[in-house]
């Protein structure tokens, strides 16, 4: 038997912990090609929120039925194996889903190193959050050495990474975070200066932090804060979108000034482009990122919460911005067994 988290009932605007159920489920034998895996380190993502939905991103990806596993990308010990080139004791990364225990064959899996495993790096700088890092920032806008760079929700996972990786590129990096304690942790992690998008004077703010203008902008949330990053652009601001934080949690979005965002980026000459790391992430990705943390050039704060029971109330916490850092839900022993 395993326990999963499974989508109850369709949220009604913003999540609700009840939205979600634990539930048990009989595991399949391992069949031949087949691994039965033990998971021990889930990662729970923003992003996931959208799928909650009946029609996810106001239809244009498909939302996740009444009753399925929540999905997600998790590490597992290999338990059992069918399948030539994985042993017991293995360690592997996938999208498992939101469970215990998981019996699959191995395609979209890899193999992690046991030591990554064990600390879940790999759902960190290594994974999701740094491969969505390195894209935007190196492969979509192409940081130059001297460019200025903005980055929203800046004390979450992507953005710390990808502020790092500026850094690291010889950028200088604007952050914005919500509140005192979270705008003292980016800059803590190297970035040159962070703007506070609850303060009442946040767009004027940030325009000053930037003031020649920014030429790049990495975008997280959407909403006003986008509209912020707008402003405080030079002509030819360059825009790669990984996130709409802002909408997540709420089905069909919110409309905002339109007529304003459209005004910026004709005035400006604004670049815009959405991407997909799973379709653009560059080749040199998980080198560069090995080689820059272990230069102690990117790090990332963690925090781990035991159980998988636990998981409906930390997305929540995640989605209501109460979690710094990358959010990781220890499932099992993550020791190699």
């Amino acid at each position: 038997m395993s326990r999963e988290v499974i989508l109850a009932s369709r949220p009604a605007g913003a999540l609700r912990a009840s939205d979600l159920e634990v539930r048990e489920q009989a595991l399949p034998v391992c069949g031949d090609g087949e691994l039965r895996l033990a998971i021990t380190y889930l990662s729970i993502d923003p992003f996931t929120r959208i799928f909650l939905d009946e029609h996810a991103l106001g239809g244009a990806l498909p939302g996740a039925a009444i009753g399925s596993v929540l999905p997600g990308a998790a590490i597992a010990r290999v338990e059992e194996s069918r399948a030539p080139g994985y042993a017991r004791g293995d360690f592997v990364e996938g999208r498992f889903g939101w469970r215990e225990a998981f019996v699959t064959g191995t395609a979209g899996i890899r193999k992690v190193e046991p030591e990554l495993g064990v600390t879940a790096a790999a759902l960190g700088i290594l994974g999701l959050p740094g491969l969505t890092a390195y894209t935007g920032i190196v492969g979509v806008i192409g940081i130059a050495e001297g460019e200025t760079v903005i980055i929203s929700s800046a004390a979450g996972s992507v953005g710390l990474i990808a502020g790092q990786i500026a850094r690291r590129l010889g950028a200088r990096t604007v952050g914005v975070a919500g509140g005192a304690a979270k705008c003292a942790l980016v800059r803590d992690h190297g970035f040159d200066a962070c703007v506070d998008y609850k303060a009442p004077d946040f767009e004027q703010a940030l325009v000053a932090a930037c003031p020649t203008g920014a030429q790049a902008y990495l975008d997280n949330v959407g909403g006003r804060v986008a509209m912020a990053a707008y402003a405080a652009l030079g002509r030819g601001g360059r825009v790669a979108l990984c996130g709409l934080l802002s909408l997540y949690q709420e089905e069909a979005g919110t409309p905002g000034d339109l007529g304003r965002f459209m005004r910026l980026i004709m005035s400006k000459g604004l670049s815009i482009q959405a991407y997909s790391t799973v379709q653009s992430c560059p080749p040199d990705a998980l080198k560069d990122l090995s080689t820059w943390m272990g230069e102690g050039a990117i790090r990332l704060p963690q925090t781990t919460i035991d159980g998988l029971e636990k998981a409906p109330a930390a997305f929540v916490d995640l989605l209501e911005g109460r979690i710094r850092g990358k959010l990781v839900i220890r499932v099992g022993d993550p020791s190699p067994g």
